[in-house]
């Protein structure tokens, strides 16, 4: 989940659940300002241009106050990505407000750095719903015991550069963020662990 956290910017620590409601959902073609829209498409296209093509369903809608994006899987299985209306759709949405979103995360240290910031909600998303530990397709399943290697490999590595401190919250955050340094940010050796990961096992 993507969500905001004060003064630090970006995501919270601990919460790759979203508890909140998810109401009135709409097509990413809803989004008015069509920088947004170009932004938002090019960075789903980016996503599967460099991990693959993996949920196809990513809509606009309500949610709690303050959260940028969720990933929403239904026992076990992917289901969808949502964008927060307020945050992509809003009355004075633009490609910078968007921006600022994870901006405040990269100054803070909470974020892993990219060189999109205007695409890091929709890429943290996309990267939850290749994989996270409560998953349960046989792929996924099979796939858990290389990526919690690869994030104890991680976390003990004191020598490792540009990610935040939100990777090491929990290892579905690292999931998502190292995937997400992996499409928009500085290639290394996790980067590449994760694509390699992701092939093997169909993710």
């Amino acid at each position: 989940m993507a969500k905001t956290s004060g003064s630090n910017g970006g995501l919270p620590n601990g919460d790759s659940n979203y508890k909140g409601t998810v109401g009135k959902l709409e097509p990413l073609a809803s989004i008015k300002n069509p920088k947004v829209y170009k932004s938002v498409k090019e960075s789903i296209s980016r996503f599967h241009s460099v991990l693959g093509v993996r949920q196809k369903d990513i809509k606009i809608g309500q949610l709690e106050a303050g959260t940028g994006g969720v990933h929403i899987s239904q026992n076990g299985v992917s289901k969808q990505v949502v964008l927060n209306k307020s945050v992509f759709n809003g009355k004075n949405t633009t490609t910078q407000s968007v921006a600022k979103w994870a901006e405040k995360g990269y100054k803070s240290g909470h974020l892993t750095k990219t060189n999109k910031p205007v695409a890091h909600i929709v890429t943290h998303e996309l990267a939850h719903a290749t994989w996270n530990n409560h998953l349960t397709s046989p792929n996924a399943k099979a796939a858990s015991k290389s990526i919690n290697s690869l994030y104890k490999k991680w976390g003990n590595d004191k020598s490792k550069q540009g990610y935040g401190k939100y990777a090491k919250t929990n290892v579905n955050e690292f999931w998502a963020e190292v995937c997400t340094k992996a499409v928009h940010g500085k290639a290394d050796k996790y980067t590449k662990a994760a694509k390699d990961i992701i092939k093997k096992y169909k993710l």
